[in-house]
């Protein structure tokens, strides 16, 4: 049992340095003082998080589910040792002291409890592990506890009302700690790590080799208009990364298929995952012109870029035409050049590419008439996700990788299996950050989808609360004008509130944990490796709870 003593908790200034210290039972109050203190999200060997509830005594918030810990570090104490401290005074449990990870270092919150009593504080946000499961929890601090799953625990911020405020907010950021966190002991991050540095010095040498061709071939010194020419342009969007989704996916299909770190087969994973993260940067230039984005990755998109560079230098004709024609050549000089990176695989992998390509495009095809058609169907809309989506993100990729390490098809159709769930996983949780992403995380405007008129998962669903009588009249209207251009952030908005309010996000939610769990099931295969299982798992949370 925790005893009363007279801790002092450090004072902080608005920039965090520290400026005095005060006694822990006394700041708080209706004006409390920014202090510093640290909240920890600890998980098991099976991969759930701890979850408990605040003792119905306590001063703030009493009765309120939150995460695993919170506290105050004493002065001169280092977070590490506060969490284990508090832990063991909470909890009475063991932390796993290396297993500790700073997953949001610069979180901070201010919020009002009922009673009036604020809480004011600089708190970074730590994941770790506990030694062992069983707790015996301070009965003046926890009430009761549960063990939840990542997906379960991340949900609960849609129920705010359940939980404590700094829960509320820090959930949300820490879609990929978790994912982190939860994974299986034996995965190995820092070997996808080192894939993906590999891949990055490979792509570093390509650009400079485009670069030194295009100079050749147009070897005026400045470029009209534009100012900085396209291979620069384009090298800059290829560093800019993103989540770096497909080419992981190479590494792990690869590893996961017994490849190994040397030879020629790694070396073909190499340029296939390099040659991927290019065509996405192809792909991403041209949906961005299909769907008239004004952002991405929180900045204007090409086409965007380049019509304001026509009206600044006061070109001739239309800016808008300038910068959309722009933004294609970029796009198609990228596919150039990651057909240049694919055209040196083995035959199989080259098959692999073309069949990828294949269905890239023929993906976006029928994104565009199924929007044009106001296609509302389920069929169409999982088959738009699964070629579009699922194949391009998850499937092939992992098809690439394994082909490079000599896979059977055993190994094959195992990994077919969990790329058939986890695609479906991707491209549910992409629909939902279309129209509920925060565009500070995403890059991205939030419901850019419903003014596309995209056939989603989620519409199909909003018809079905329709034809419940779950959605307004109002509602309806605007439902029936998405895929409108003058659609107004108004009618987006409305039609965003309605759908979450009919329980829509969390169907979806539902379904993304289904699709997880059966990817994950699909790992099972005996003829698939030990860390290659590992690093699929992580990926599969990863990408099921990402928030962009």
């Amino acid at each position: 049992m925790t005893t009363v003593t007279t801790d002092l908790v450090e004072l902080l200034d608005d920039t965090g340095a520290a400026i005095g210290t005060a006694p822990r039972l006394s700041v708080h109050g209706p004006d409390t003082p920014l202090h510093r203190a640290f909240s920890v999200h600890l998980f098991d060997d099976r991969g759930q998080v701890l979850f408990t509830r605040r003792a119905l005594t306590k001063a703030t918030w009493p009765g309120v589910w939150t995460n695993s810990c919170c506290g105050h570090p004493r002065p001169g104490e280092d977070d590490r040792t506060a969490i284990v401290r508090r832990v063991r005074e909470e909890l009475g449990a063991e932390v796993d002291p290396d297993s500790l990870r700073l997953a949001l270092p610069d979180f901070r919150y201010r919020a009002t409890d009922a009673s009036g009593v604020v809480e004011n504080e600089i708190c970074p946000v730590w994941t770790g592990r506990l030694a062992e499961p069983e707790l015996m929890p301070d009965p003046d601090e926890v009430v009761e506890y549960a063990w939840l799953t990542p997906e379960r625990a991340l949900a609960l911020a849609e129920t705010p009302e359940l939980i404590s405020p700094w829960a509320v907010r820090q959930l949300p950021q820490l879609t990929r700690a978790y994912a982190v966190a939860a994974s299986p002991t034996t995965a190995a991050p820092s070997d996808a790590a080192t894939t993906l540095a590999a891949v990055d010095t490979l792509l570093r040498a390509e650009l400079v080799e485009l670069a030194e061709e295009w100079r050749l071939s147009a070897p005026e010194r400045t470029v009209d208009v534009l100012g900085e020419d396209l291979p620069g342009w384009l090298t800059a969007l290829v560093d800019d990364g993103g989540k770096r989704i497909r080419p992981t996916m190479v590494h792990w299909g690869h590893r996961a298929a017994g490849g190994g770190s040397t030879g020629p087969g790694h070396e073909a994973m190499i340029r296939a995952a390099g040659a991927l993260e290019v065509l996405h940067v192809f792909a991403l230039i041209h949906d961005d012109v299909m769907d008239r984005s004004d952002a991405r990755r929180g900045r204007p998109t090409a086409h965007i870029r380049a019509a304001a560079a026509h009206r600044e230098a006061d070109g001739s004709g239309s800016a808008e035409d300038f910068g959309t024609n722009i933004a294609i050549l970029l796009g198609d000089l990228a596919h150039h050049q990651a057909d240049r990176l694919a055209a040196e695989l083995p035959a199989s992998m080259r098959q692999e590419w073309w069949r990828l390509g294949t269905e890239l495009i023929a993906g976006q095809r029928a994104d565009l008439t199924g929007a044009a058609a106001r296609r509302r169907d389920l069929a169409h809309a999982e088959r738009v996700s699964r070629i579009k989506s699922g194949a391009y993100t998850i499937t092939r990729p992992l098809r690439l990788g394994a082909l490079a390490a000599g896979a059977d098809d055993q190994v094959l159709a195992a990994l077919a299996d969990y790329g058939r769930h986890l695609g479906i996983a991707f491209a549910l949780r992409d629909d939902l950050l279309g129209i509920w992403g925060d565009p500070r995380v995403t890059g991205k405007p939030a419901g850019d989808d419903l003014r596309a008129g995209k056939a989603t998962i989620i519409l199909t669903l909003a018809e079905g609360a329709l034809a419940d009588g779950l959605l307004s009249a109002d509602a309806e209207r605007v439902l029936r004008r998405v895929g409108s251009p003058d659609l107004t952030d108004t009618e987006v908005e409305l039609l965003r509130e309605a759908l979450a309010e009919a329980g829509v996000g969390g169907w979806v939610e539902e379904l993304i944990a289904d699709e997880v769990r059966l990817a994950e099931g699909a790992l099972s295969c005996p003829a698939l490796t030990a860390d290659g299982v590992a690093g699929l798992t992580a990926m599969a949370r990863r990408i099921g709870w990402r928030a962009r």
